[in-house]
């Protein structure tokens, strides 16, 4: 590395200590982080310096705390209880189990002690910190809060359709059962989830190996979902149907 740039985040260090990454890489996840806010870790992830497992692991690595992974953690509907859904997204939080006095939780900043000390003061608990990708988080949060037509488990409904789907065959998941066709449900409710959130704008964003759609809450753009880059066609597809471009 050379001296022309000077890295004070401790993960991205180890990553280009481990030679993960490049200086290059840093350097693009860095103008990413500039223009469009976020952690740098976030950043480093959308730019394809890493992908979210491996940054998640070099976190817990640095903070010297165990990494969970949410797909396949039991979720605890009593702590889900304990901590608003406002909380949760606002910190990017998620509690995990309770034992006796003390909360699991996993965070995907755990140098928050903000957060920390704010869900110690709304349950009444000692908080254990574990670290979790700041997506993972993100969809564990839809998927444990969120009405039963969230955007989490809209995805859960497509992903068998989305495996005998090649890209170019997109199209197929508008289905020909009008509201009910999973590409349908999930436009309908990308839209209904703007409205809720008091969005301004949203923002769907095909890359070359990646999608991801964010949403314009308050002048600032906040990352939602990135759908699979199969149902790329298909999104736009429906997009188009309902804005009369077709």
């Amino acid at each position: 590395m050379t001296g022309s740039t000077i890295v004070k985040d401790k993960v991205a260090q180890q990553l280009l200590a481990a030679g993960v990454m490049d200086e290059a890489a840093l350097l693009k996840a860095q103008e990413i982080q500039k223009k469009e806010g976020g952690s740098l870790g976030q950043a480093l992830v959308r730019s394809g310096a890493v992908d979210e497992p491996t940054y998640t692991q070099y976190l817990g690595q640095v903070f010297r705390l165990p990494v969970v992974d949410l797909d396949s953690a039991e979720i605890e509907m009593e702590c889900i209880d304990r901590i608003p859904d406002d909380v949760v997204r606002k910190f990017q939080v998620l509690p995990i189990r309770r034992v006796g006095r003390q909360l699991t939780l996993a965070m995907a900043n755990p140098a928050n002690i903000f957060a920390i000390d704010d869900i110690k003061f709304i349950t009444g608990l000692e908080v254990q910190c574990v670290v979790a990708g700041e997506m993972a988080i993100k969809k564990a949060i839809d998927k444990y809060y969120s009405d039963a037509d969230s955007l989490a488990s809209i995805m859960e409904g497509l992903e068998d359709d989305i495996e005998l789907v090649e890209e170019d065959e997109g199209d197929d998941l508008l289905g020909q059962d009008g509201q009910n066709a999973p590409v349908v449900k999930l436009v309908n409710t990308l839209l209904a989830e703007a409205v809720k959130m008091g969005a301004s704008d949203i923002h769907v964003e095909p890359y070359e190996r990646n999608m991801r759609v964010r949403y314009r809450v308050d002048g600032v753009l906040k990352e939602v979902m990135e759908p699979p880059i199969k149902l790329k066609n298909a999104i736009i597809s429906r997009l188009k149907i309902m804005s009369e471009l077709d």
